[in-house]
């Protein structure tokens, strides 16, 4: 998945605020003034055992200011053929792509500079390493990045970290339940058969999918957000080797055209004044979230107007922290958040059948209405306000 430019610039944020470079992000200043040191390090981030992609965030001082290029900047195109010009040991090229985002200068509140950000995307196919010379590096030893540091020039990996470089292509560092849920964003690597999907590589890795006969038929508030309000249920079980290792409910919406995992619910109280606010919530990167991509086909364009109806009335957060943080924001807002909740009419107009339940469902609907836009609104001020 691209990223937006908020999500990119909220990541630069929450980088600067950890104090202190990882091994998936670097900060620099200026472009690299030669082009075989920034490919070095396209390597370095290109092989490291986690399973992030990797930031070089180009724009920010040694003290993790931000302040912006003097200097001549690279394009995404020169690095890429000149990545595609080298020889790499079974054609495995590492995969970058640069975000340009504006943010306000630490040194001038009222200035805005541009920053460039490279993101190394994180593969399975390490180690990564040349069959011929390059700059200071050389043939057939393997760059890595570990912690905040780089393999030193002309230098090769700990035997350590090449072991583990090799496991991460075999699939071998992560346990069953992780390296599934990190494979369905390949959904080529996912052969269906009925309601089955197998991975064509792991095939002892599979997902099923099943009606239980006992689940009580019943409907949720974000039903009432599609064109067609039926709604049912089934399972959902991710298998490794004949072990269920984890089950999920799964909601079919509009009559069929959009199958998700059930939302997590969240609930927001205000001890002093006993206002309530109750949401649907997914967390990206969670495993419910991978799922639900996997299971959304945005290329179908019946799938697709399903699934912006459901984006209306269910909140989405970059992380954990983003939703903790929300949640204290509508908290401290809690009259105004209130007042804008009773005002929002976009879905009186539904029917349940039930006067009681038409009146919950109606307030869940505008809520996830409002929170959504203040959700934008959040993000926009957090990132101001930097």
């Amino acid at each position: 998945m691209a990223y937006t430019d908020l999500e990119i610039k909220n990541k630069v944020w929450n980088f600067l605020a950890q104090k202190r470079e990882q091994d998936y992000w670097d900060i620099k200043q200026e472009w690299h003034n030669k082009i075989e040191d920034l490919i070095k390090d396209i390597i370095c981030f290109a092989n490291t055992v986690h399973n992030k992609d990797c930031y070089l965030i180009f724009g920010i001082s040694d003290d993790l200011k931000v302040v912006g290029m003097s200097k001549e900047r690279r394009k995404q195109s020169d690095i890429i053929d000149t990545l595609s010009n080298l020889q790499f040991a079974g054609d495995n090229i590492p995969q970058i792509e640069i975000k340009t985002v504006s943010l306000p200068s630490d040194f001038d509140k009222s200035k805005v500079v541009e920053i460039d950000v490279l993101i190394v995307y994180n593969t399975n196919n390490t180690p990564i390493y040349l069959k011929k010379h390059y700059g200071e590096m050389i043939q057939g030893c393997i760059y890595t990045r570990n912690k905040d540091k780089n393999t030193p020039n002309r230098g090769n990996a700990e035997i350590g970290e090449i072991e583990m470089l090799w496991k991460k292509r075999f699939g071998l560092t992560e346990p069953p339940l992780e390296y599934i849920c990190n494979r369905l964003k390949y959904k080529l690597e996912w052969q269906q058969s009925q309601e089955n999907w197998y991975n064509i590589y792991k095939p002892e890795y599979t997902i099923h999918i099943y009606t239980e006969e006992d689940i009580p038929y019943s409907d949720m508030f974000y039903a009432y957000s599609q064109a067609n309000e039926s709604m049912r249920f089934q399972m959902l079980e991710i298998i490794a080797n004949n072990t269920v290792l984890k089950e999920y409910q799964l909601a079919i919406l509009d009559g069929g055209r959009l199958i998700i995992p059930i939302p997590k619910w969240a609930f927001v109280n205000d001890q002093y004044s006993n206002d309530k606010f109750s949401y649907k919530y997914y967390i990206k990167d969670s495993h419910r979230h991978k799922l639900l991509e996997f299971l959304y086909n945005a290329e179908n364009q019946e799938e697709r107007y399903a699934f912006d109806n459901l984006a209306r009335v269910i909140l989405v957060f970059n992380n954990y922290e983003e939703y903790e943080d929300f949640n204290y924001y509508i908290l401290c807002s809690h009259k105004e958040v209130k007042k804008r909740i009773a005002e929002c009419t976009k879905y009186n107009h539904i029917n349940t059948g039930d006067e009681t339940k038409n009146a919950a469902y109606i307030e869940y609907l505008n809520t996830g209405i409002v929170l959504n836009e203040l959700l934008s609104t959040f993000r926009q001020d957090k990132l101001w306000h930097k």
